[in-house]
């Protein structure tokens, strides 16, 4: 049995020294955050937002090769006043350079079209303190994203354009719904770090902005980092400011992983664990072999079970990178052969197999 065990702690190394290389946008998903957020004016604006409740709900998809997705389902509500003597049409924009779906504006009720979209500088929509770090919600370091530029060669970002009229000396209602994609970072963790960045910045070109309430509601058990002073409520992260916050509203999330998993912050800590439950259960069903216990058999099958699953909850994420995947799944395998192999050996040298 050692020698079992030595070959699969060699075979294990091997096949964490690989992940280093792969590391880098080619074997872990690394996508840049796609900044999206607040209506502006196309327009000097005379127009002023007498308040904003802003409802972000992150969700997890569920586990689509070769990563897992997490959208955000983005409701916006404005209420804009027009304080002039006279009706105006006002174009605005509302920056979502990223993938985004489900669409949906309407001022007081009435649908809104879309009517195309307008590039802009980061700087006009970001401003002068974008927030280019990314911070790992489990233990709070910052580090360098890695993955390419979501600019790009244009250096603009993107935005959705529509126009509203907005009736003289009276308030208004706009609603903006949406599905917006995360940015993920799955190279510098072993568990993957998304991220949504809700630009406030652009509140500032219209005459007046106040009364800014948000709500930010994430998977349970998730790790969360919020940059805004934003309050916690069981999964619920809430806040009231009276006028605009200084910088731009950053979310930073990495869900829980399972019950064994999650305890992991290494890979080559998890995919070694795989082989070191081999002489774990060995000492188990020895000790057991020893003792009066009865049922000693049912029992060290229950403990297999047991190993088993809790394999099964390690090589179930992604641990070496795509699309080397596949050879955790062959370690696990093996392990499952050579834990039956151990049981069989054992209450055959019992007599009770």
């Amino acid at each position: 049995m050692r020698k079992q065990v030595i070959i699969l702690l060699i075979l294990a190394s091997i096949c964490i020294k690989p992940t280093s290389i792969f590391a880098n946008g080619t074997s872990y998903f690394e996508e840049p955050t796609t900044p999206t957020g607040h209506v502006l004016p196309l327009e000097e604006s005379v127009i002023s937002i007498e308040g904003e409740k802003l409802y972000i709900e992150i969700e997890q998809e569920g586990e689509v090769s070769p990563y897992q997705m997490m959208f955000a389902n983005i409701r916006v509500i404005y209420e804009m006043e027009n304080k002039t003597e006279e009706d105006l049409l006002v174009p605005i924009a509302f920056p979502q350079p990223g993938v985004s779906s489900e669409w949906s504006v309407d001022l007081d009720g009435t649908d809104i079209s879309i009517t195309g979209n307008a590039p802009f500088y980061p700087e006009e929509l970001i401003g002068n303190k974008p927030h280019r770090e990314w911070i790992d919600p489990r233990t709070g370091q910052t580090y360098s994203f890695r993955g390419y530029d979501l600019i790009g060669a244009s250096g603009k970002l993107g935005a959705k354009t529509f126009n509203i009229t907005l009736n003289a000396k009276s308030r208004h209602t706009l609603t903006i719904e949406y599905k917006a994609d995360l940015g993920i970072d799955e190279r510098a963790n072993l568990h993957p770090i998304y991220r949504l960045d809700y630009l406030l910045h652009p509140a500032s070109y219209w005459s007046e902005f106040k009364n800014l309430d948000i709500e930010v509601k994430v998977p349970k058990r998730a790790s969360v980092y919020v940059n805004l002073p934003l309050q916690k409520e069981g999964n619920t992260y809430v806040g009231a400011f009276d006028t605009l916050p200084e910088g731009n509203l950053v979310v930073f999330l990495s869900p829980h992983s399972g019950l064994l998993f999650n305890l992991f912050t290494s890979r080559s800590v998890a995919l070694l664990a795989l082989v070191i439950m081999l002489p774990i259960y060995y000492v188990i069903i020895r000790l057991m072999k020893r003792t009066s216990l009865k049922h000693q058999k049912g029992i060290s099958l229950i403990i297999l079970g047991v190993f088993a699953l809790a394999g099964l909850d390690i090589v179930r994420h992604k641990i070496l990178g795509y699309p080397i995947t596949i050879v955790q799944y062959i370690l696990y395998i093996i392990c499952l052969l050579i834990l039956w192999w151990m049981w069989s050996r054992v209450f055959r040298k019992n007599g009770k197999l």
